[in-house]
């Protein structure tokens, strides 16, 4: 176990027991907080499994070829919007998110196509898009899109230049 694990899982320690002792005195905060973490915990054990399931099988079926060739260096603006469509369909957000684009990228994936696919997740997906519609209208949520998705693609390829000759390891975790 690293210093940094170490660090997280002392840091999750003391909120929990810091919660619970708040709770125990009486404060209605730490019954909040600690009702709030459950809940998270419990969606991520829910979506997680998934995920993983589905993240495995892409990495065995699909070849690279497959994906170098529609989302690799060469694939240009076609890239970009196969990782958009790609990210409105994104259950559970950016911790469901990584596990895909670290896959997509292990396959050949160019690095700003990943950049878009990650940030697109975080503000496109149809769950996410819906909700906003309902609440706040159409009109805004289109505005929306037509700000972020721009905003996302010159991002993305900011940081593809200034990552270009960073080595990113490919297969962290297979």
């Amino acid at each position: 176990m690293t210093t940094k694990d170490k660090l997280v899982y002392g840091a999750t320690c003391v909120f929990l027991a810091g919660s619970a002792i708040m709770w125990g005195l009486g404060n209605p905060i730490g019954q909040q907080l600690l009702t709030s973490y459950w809940t998270y915990v419990k969606f991520i054990l829910a979506v997680m499994p998934a995920v993983f399931l589905l993240v495995g099988l892409f990495k065995v079926w699909v070849k690279e070829e497959t994906v170098t060739k529609y989302m690799g260096d060469a694939s240009g603006a076609k890239g970009f919007l196969i990782a958009i469509i790609l990210a409105f369909s994104c259950v559970g957000g950016l911790f469901a998110a990584l596990p895909t684009a670290q896959a997509l990228y292990s396959k050949g994936t160019r690095l700003g196509v990943i950049f878009t696919y990650l940030s697109a997740s975080c503000v496109c997906r149809i769950p996410m898009t819906l909700w906003e519609a309902s609440l706040l209208g159409w009109k805004f949520t289109i505005t929306r899109y037509a700000v972020a998705i721009p905003a996302i693609l010159i991002s993305s390829l900011i940081l593809e230049k200034l990552l270009k000759n960073t080595e990113v390891p490919k297969n962290n975790f297979s």
